[in-house]
């Protein structure tokens, strides 16, 4: 489930180029020189928040200078993608802990790049969309659903007064 992103930039005439490095350098990415004033951070994304989180913050500074290169495994990847899936995992993660996307409008580019897509997910949500979230008869959700209620589940009936 781990994916490395790496981005580098530099060499820079901006102003904001010495804090770029100094966030570069201070976060949980792995930092280092490549030439000189130009500097590749690889950032190995999991499930932890913080993670993102400073993709987003770095990718905020360097994403518009021409020298920056973001890429994943498979090649080059937008930056402004890759600033806004950080952003979006960033902010799934801290708040649920998982991936919560609707897929309302379709799979949006920057989910392609997370580590936290779930395709299967995102096919239902497709399917559900397709049917305006009403099923038709002939699609067969029982094996989906359980007989019982899983045992971590409280102990209130439905009609419980204290409910």
């Amino acid at each position: 489930m781990e994916r490395p992103l790496t981005v580098e930039f530099g060499p820079s005439h901006s102003k904001r180029f010495g804090r770029a490095v100094a966030l570069a350098q201070a976060g949980p990415g792995e930092c280092a020189e490549v030439e000189p004033g130009r500097y590749r951070v690889t950032f190995l994304l999991s499930r932890e928040p913080a993670l993102y989180g400073a993709l987003g913050r770095l990718l905020e500074r360097v994403r518009h200078w021409r020298a920056t290169e973001v890429s994943g495994g498979d090649g080059p990847v937008s930056t402004y993608h890759a600033k806004e899936m950080a952003w979006c995992a960033s902010f799934q993660l801290s708040s649920f802990g998982e991936c919560r996307e609707r897929f309302h409008w379709g799979v949006l580019p920057r989910c392609g790049l997370c580590p936290l897509f779930n395709t299967e997910r995102a096919i239902r949500a497709g399917l559900m969309a397709q049917f305006e979230w009403d099923l038709p008869e002939w699609v067969e959700l029982s094996p989906l659903i359980p007989d019982f209620p899983p045992e971590e589940w409280p102990d209130i009936a439905p009609d419980d007064p204290t409910r």
